[in-house]
């Protein structure tokens, strides 16, 4: 297999990146320039005036950029990540040569709950891939029946490393008897939020732009600044401890989210953190309710949920933090995993006659 693959060569915290740091090295593989050189446009204020007034000028130009490293590459598969920056314009050609043409979408490839998450062109785009792949069972299954296209499952994971995780466990850092929730503002997040504010519990925040939305200074408020230019974060693992050190990491599925499971579902428990994350029977079939991570239905169950766990004993607290480790090892939700169980599926793929 010759594999063409989304990733950034500028923020290695992407899931690309996750994954092609566990290939092994019999792979042929190449990462897709345009995502990067997208990123590039985007940081200058005319191209992004551009790609506001006329996107196709822009999104031409990433196609072009795109057939012509798939013609130098020569590719067998080619993984897209999304796919708003090109269009079945690049995907049409490619696909006439035989190239097998997979999209995996860490949002929902039809509803678009932001800017961010989707565009027209990742909608045009959708009966011209031979395989759909989904973190959501719930996101195959309509994909499957309104476009049918062939689609596969792949959770999310987490990417934590052993070594990583006993560096932690060797700081030892003091617990902090707050909630906290790591990710950036939007309207769902800011209502949760404030509501639990005005209900008494106090949290800490992590991530870009929450300044702008709390202006006012509360004790119960504690927002986090950027640790450096360009990423949030002093180095990777702070991000890890910070997952783990609060006593409960609060969860928010967005509606794409809703039924399934999210990024944090894997991250908090591998490193032994607290989840209190919304309920879905996807979550249950990977961690026990109540022992492993904990759910709740409602506000008025967060709220309730909140309190209880900042009132229990630390040694209940610890068990759970052992359990929601060990459960991650156990059942392998690593992308060490997920990397192998993708490679599988476009093997298959590739075995599969047009």
């Amino acid at each position: 297999m010759r594999l063409l693959i989304s990733a950034s060569r500028r923020n290695t915290n992407t899931l690309g990146s996750f994954i092609i740091q566990n290939f092994e090295p019999s792979l042929t593989y190449e990462v897709l320039d345009f995502p990067d050189r997208f990123a590039e446009l985007m940081e200058l204020k005319f191209y992004r005036l551009i790609y506001r007034l006329f996107p196709i000028l822009i999104v031409r130009s990433m196609d072009r950029l795109f057939l012509a490293q798939a013609a130098r590459f020569n590719p067998t598969v080619v993984l897209i990540f999304k796919g708003m920056e090109i269009s079945k314009w690049s995907l049409q050609r490619l696909s006439a040569k035989g190239i097998k043409l997979v999209n995996y979408n860490l949002d929902h490839p039809f509803e678009f709950f932001s800017r961010g998450t989707g565009n027209r062109f990742v909608l045009d785009a959708i009966p011209y891939y031979d395989l759909h792949i989904s973190y959501s069972a719930q996101i195959a299954t309509q994909l499957a029946a309104l476009f049918h296209v062939k689609t596969a499952q792949l959770p999310f994971g987490f990417h934590l490393t052993s070594a990583q995780y006993e560096a932690i466990r060797a700081a030892d850092a003091t617990e902090i008897n707050r909630a906290c929730f790591v990710g950036n503002p939007d309207s769902l997040r800011i209502e949760a939020i404030k509501k639990l504010l005005a209900n008494g519990i106090a949290i800490d925040l992590y991530g870009f732009g929450w300044e702008k939305i709390f202006t006012e200074v509360s004790p119960l408020l504690i927002i986090h600044l950027p640790r450096k230019a360009g990423s949030f974060w002093a180095d990777p693992l702070e991000f890890w401890k910070v997952l783990r050190q609060y006593r409960i990491q609060l969860n928010f599925f967005r509606p794409h989210n809703e039924g399934s499971h999210n990024l944090r579902t894997f991250e908090v428990p591998a490193v032994g953190g607290i989840l209190l994350t919304p309920a879905s029977e996807e979550q249950a079939k990977f961690f026990v309710l109540d022992e492993e991570v904990f759910f709740y239905t409602d506000f008025a169950d967060l709220k309730l949920k909140c309190k209880s766990l900042l009132s229990m004993d630390a040694s209940v607290v610890n068990m759970a933090r052992k359990r929601a480790r060990d459960k991650s090892v156990s059942s392998d939700y690593s992308y060490i995993r997920r990397t192998k169980d993708l490679l599988a599926v476009l093997e298959k793929l590739i075995l599969v006659k047009s």
